[in-house]
Formats: C-alpha cells, sequence, structure tokens
C-alpha cells in the first residue's frame, strides 16, 4: 500500500478515538516536535535518532514503533497536508476534464489552511521551511513523489475515461501547480505573516492557464 493510500484511510470522524488512541497520537506529535526542533537546532546529518529519542524521553525502540527515520518523523505535518489533500479525491468531478477536477480537489481541501495563523499553517510553513533548507529531507520527499504520483494517477484513471497521456499531464500538471504555489507560500511568509496559501494556489492556477 502506497502512503496516499495509507493516508486516505480514514477513522470515523463520529467516533472519539479511544485513550490508548490519544495516547498513541500524543506520542506520535512529541517525537515530530523533537525531531524538528532538533533539526533546526543542529540539522539532519548532524542529528541521531538516539538523540532525538533521549530528548523525546522514550527508548529508540520506541521510536521506531512510530517512524521508520528520522526524516519521516519531520515530515509529519507534511505527510500530514498529504492526507488532507488525498482526501478528496473520491469526489472527483467526471463531468469536467482530469486536471479541472484535481485543482478543484486540492483547492476544496486547501481550506484547512485558508487561515494562515492556524496550527495546521504554521506546523506546515514550519516543516516546508526546513525543508528547503535540508537535502535529506527533499530525498525523502523525492522518493516518496514516485509512489504519491503513481498513486494519483491509478486514482483518477479509473474516475475518467481518458487517454493515459492526459490523465498523466492532468497529474502532473496540477501537482506542479500546487508545489509550486506551497513554495511561494513558504518564501513570502518569512517576510509576510498574513500570506494565505489558498490564495496563492489560486493566482497560480490561473498563471498556469495563461
Amino acid at each position: 500500500m502506497t502512503r496516499l493510500e495509507t493516508l486516505r484511510v480514514s477513522p470515523n470522524p463520529t467516533v472519539m478515538p479511544g485513550l490508548r488512541e490519544r495516547r498513541r497520537e500524543q506520542t506520535n506529535v512529541e517525537i515530530s516536535e523533537t525531531a524538528l526542533t532538533l533539526f533546526e537546532r543542529s540539522g539532519v546529518e548532524a542529528t541521531t535518532v538516539g538523540a532525538i529519542a533521549q530528548e523525546a524521553g522514550l527508548s529508540q525502540r520506541t521510536f521506531f514503533r512510530y517512524f521508520a527515520t528520522k526524516e519521516e518523523a519531520a515530515l509529519r505535518d507534511h505527510w500530514a497536508f498529504e492526507a488532507v489533500l488525498a482526501g478528496g479525491l473520491d469526489q472527483l468531478d467526471s463531468e469536467v476534464s482530469p486536471r479541472l477536477a484535481l485543482e478543484t480537489a486540492f483547492a476544496a481541501a486547501l481550506t484547512m489552511y485558508s487561515d494562515s495563523s492556524s496550527i495546521a499553517c504554521r506546523r506546515l510553513l514550519r516543516v516546508n521551511r526546513l525543508i528547503k533548507k535540508e537535502p535529506a529531507l527533499r530525498a525523502e520527499l523525492a522518493r516518496e513523489s514516485v509512489r504519491r504520483t503513481a498513486a494519483l494517477v491509478d486514482v483518477v484513471s479509473k474516475r475518467f475515461d481518458c487517454a493515459d497521456l492526459q490523465i498523466r499531464l492532468a497529474v502532473d500538471v496540477s501537482t506542479a501547480v500546487l508545489r509550486a504555489a506551497l513554495e511561494t507560500w513558504v518564501d513570502q511568509s518569512s517576510t509576510d505573516e498574513t500570506a494565505s496559501l489558498t490564495e496563492i494556489y489560486s493566482l497560480a492556477r490561473g498563471l498556469a492557464r495563461v
């Protein structure tokens, strides 16, 4: 199962998680926060799993129950962002072009990040600032990108009766527009804390059609 497919599997929102699930989620967040803090302080290469585990107050064995690598731990909020994007793929509008359907789905998902001061936005901004300066994190995303693209192509192919080339172009172009908007938002946020990811994405969509 790819990461995209895994992220699309979400619990019933009407069911409150039990104590064990809440504790597990809390530990997951604490490990990720610790990894981010140490990476920001010392860099990815100089930070070991052992250092992260020690700072988080747990064993390395426990660390590996939650994350396969130190890079994956730091990227937790980026994976959460990917999960939000994946959440609307089952409702792609097959009455429009594949690219428009994907862009519309992405735009709807990004409403979760419409408030620049929200916790979700601040965490996404923090991890993507780190991604920008850390080759190891970019390499991790690049490896995952291959699987994510293949999964997207598979989802869209099942929804639309189009030529393979049109499907692949729709996926490649729509994800490129989204990535450009995300990177622009990260850059602009360094000087303007009110920079809006949703507004930048809307602008990017328009420019991509010029």
